[in-house]
């Protein structure tokens, strides 16, 4: 099927991997994050797209899920990015002669990370039960960004969103295969 709307390629990158993809929104999206985000992509069958990956075309895509049709096609659920995010981690600087250097502060773990940020309503409350009361916005990013979960650490990581500073309290990595689902909260510290 990919073949049969060859007039429907769009170039992409793929892991810095030229490739083609057929774009088209989703249409049984009853949201507001559905309509505007989720869009559908069918790659061909030698295609290395996998779950997790970013696609790049004139937006940046994550794909959230794939499944193969009868014509061995990659279907895939991208969800379009519309943030890019900074992550810092609560750290001591040290010298080449590994002697601490000032007082421990933020250090920058990660920059220019592409990711799905959502902001929290009443409305997305109802539907997703998980969601702590002081959470903020949903940060939804590839498993390969350096964000720690907060057990354990002495000072939870902390996201740049938009110039504004935001606690990380839960790194799920279970509500979508290959990808973070990230809750944040107003940053106080």
């Amino acid at each position: 099927m990919f073949y049969e709307f060859m007039e429907r390629h769009t170039p992409c990158l793929i892991n810095g991997t030229t490739e083609s993809v057929v774009l088209s929104r989703e249409t049984k999206a009853t949201t507001v994050m559905g309509k505007e985000y989720v869009y559908n992509g069918l790659f061909a069958p030698t295609s290395i797209v996998k779950l997790g990956d970013l696609v790049e075309t004139d937006a940046t895509f994550m794909v959230l899920t794939m499944r193969q049709t009868v014509e061995r096609d990659k279907y895939c659920s991208l969800l379009k990015s519309n943030a890019i995010i900074e992550v810092q981690r609560y750290d001591q600087e040290f010298d080449s002669n590994d002697n601490p250097v000032g007082a421990p502060d933020f250090i920058t773990a990660q920059e220019g990370v592409v990711c799905f940020v959502q902001y929290v309503t009443a409305d997305l409350r109802q539907q997703d039960q998980g969601l702590l009361p002081t959470t903020k916005y949903l940060v939804i990013l590839q498993t390969s960004v350096d964000v720690k979960r907060p057990q354990g650490l002495p000072s939870p990581d902390r996201i740049i969103i938009d110039g504004q500073p935001y606690q990380v309290d839960v790194v799920d990595s279970l509500k979508y295969p290959s990808l973070l689902n990230v809750q944040v909260s107003e940053d106080t510290r």
